[in-house]
């Protein structure tokens, strides 16, 4: 079964993105990280305060389900504060964060390089090895946290790279 034009196209278009965001993050590290730990900080803000509205609006909840969501709300709006007053601690948790992300995209990248045989060889091939890179570098990682944010950076942008290549040449196919 072929897949549609529009589904193709639009992997190839992601894909390019994939590859400028690499470019990008390998031009500006620093920016990158700056705007990643902003994201986390203002996500975590914004999500401490549906929750917390979201547990005063809950009129039907038990009283016990309205305070733990109220609970985890002020959990996030701390953390979310912790993060912008303390970039570094961010940093480190945001070194995590992305490496277990990494490990879960290698995982299901070589998991459908290995099982869906409906795809040519060489993007079977091109998961695979994707897989494995992700894997690889997200384990680096984990293993040794004092290679820290350049090394995921670097790793972060090599996966890109990677990741926009396969999705181009997949969109192609």
């Amino acid at each position: 079964m072929r897949t549609s034009d529009w589904a193709r196209a639009l992997r190839v278009v992601l894909g390019l993105i994939a590859i400028l965001a690499a470019v990008v993050v390998l031009s500006f590290p620093g920016l990158a990280v700056f705007t990643l730990l902003l994201i986390l900080a203002f996500a975590l803000i914004f999500l401490g305060v549906a929750r917390i509205v979201h547990s005063v609006a809950a009129k039907s909840w038990s009283r016990g389900h309205r305070i733990l969501h109220a609970v985890g709300g002020v959990l996030a709006l701390v953390l979310g504060g912790v993060v912008l007053m303390f970039p570094a601690l961010g940093a480190s948790t945001l070194v995590f964060l992305l490496a277990f992300g990494l490990l879960c995209y290698g995982i299901v990248s070589l998991v459908i390089g290995g099982a869906l045989k409906l795809l040519s060889k060489w993007t079977r091939a091109l998961l695979v090895i994707v897989g494995v890179l992700s894997i690889v570098f997200s384990l680096i990682v984990f293993i040794l946290p004092a290679f820290g944010l350049l090394t995921l950076v670097i790793w972060l942008s090599v996966s890109f790279l990677l990741n926009g290549i396969e999705s181009v040449i997949s969109g192609i196919e």
